[in-house]
């Protein structure tokens, strides 16, 4: 299946989370924000949020530093 990914078309298997594709990027879950389809997902809410092809996503990551 398709997906874009910050603007980005992606290839995934069917069946994968949000939780599953984050970790796939190598980001931590705990600091990123999602929105998918032009919707906030809560973080506690990746593990059971599944994708679909044709899915528009934009994942942010929040960095430290001063």
């Amino acid at each position: 299946m398709h997906i874009t990914v910050n603007g980005r078309t992606q290839d995934m298997e069917s069946g994968q989370t949000l939780h599953g594709l984050i970790l796939s990027m190598n980001l931590d879950p705990s600091v990123v924000v999602a929105e998918l389809n032009q919707s906030i997902v809560p973080g506690d809410k990746f593990a059971s949020t599944s994708l679909y092809d044709g899915d528009r996503l934009e994942l942010l990551s929040f960095v430290g530093g001063g």
